[in-house]
């Protein structure tokens, strides 16, 4: 299934409101990335939404470390875990993988992980949990596209150090706002030259599968309680 995610800046231009899309089964994972007001928040919700509207029994676990106001309305739901709770959500959501690799679950139906700020999640454990933790992810990268199963990672950095190896297991990369020379190399480095320091809350570049680069603009949404309520449907679920 491919689903229309953001407005592809190239069309823009001309007026042309044309969506660049995310096909799961060819890219089963994405990572959100960019500094501080740089429209983060705002674009998972989107994605989240998009997802959940288009796969009406799609299941998404909420792991929410940053904990503040953004994922508030996720309250009291059943798979929405917040700040040091984040543990138990991770747990339960490998769990669910591991019930589908071992035969248990014979469901595919789409299962999503969203974790908010992963890499501060490791920060806060000790080390040798944040060595188990970072392999549970690995695995579930790495092998999780075969049970319909879809990890979603958004934070500041993506520096390899939180995810092992198995960061090149994140087929979609959406970067927002403008990025260092740094932040260009870890996983731009083909394109860096076709950046340009012009970008804006909301606008960006999308990467997928290290080869289709597009230069997006993240669509305004005018009815955010619509768009929260899919996400609540998927949650509860």
């Amino acid at each position: 299934m491919e689903i229309e995610l953001f407005l592809n800046e190239l069309y823009l231009k001309y007026n042309i409101h044309s969506y660049v899309r995310w096909n799961l089964a060819k890219a089963p994972h994405a990572v959100i990335f960019g500094s501080t007001g740089s429209g983060k928040t705002y674009a998972t919700k989107i994605l989240l939404g998009r997802i959940a509207k288009y796969c009406p029994n799609s299941q998404f676990y909420v792991c929410d470390f940053k904990g503040d106001m953004d994922f508030s309305f996720l309250n009291g739901t059943d798979h929405y875990y917040r700040f040091l709770n984040c543990e138990k959500g991770f747990a339960d959501f490998y769990d669910r993988f591991k019930q589908r690799q071992s035969g248990k679950d014979a469901h595919r139906n789409l299962l999503l992980l969203l974790v908010d700020e992963w890499a501060s999640y490791i920060l806060n454990l000790e080390k040798k949990k944040a060595e188990e933790e970072k392999r549970k992810l690995s695995v579930l990268l790495m092998l999780g596209r075969s049970f319909n199963v879809h990890v979603l990672i958004s934070q500041q950095r993506i520096d390899a150090v939180y995810f092992n190896a198995a960061r090149d297991n994140i087929n979609l990369v959406i970067a927002l706002g403008n990025l260092s020379s740094e932040g260009k190399d870890m996983m731009f480095r083909e394109f860096k030259d076709k950046m340009h320091p012009d970008r804006g809350q909301g606008t960006g570049y999308m990467l997928t599968n290290g080869m289709d680069f597009t230069p997006i603009v993240v669509p305004v949404i005018s009815d955010m309680e619509n768009l929260h309520s899919y996400i609540r449907a998927a949650v509860k679920r």
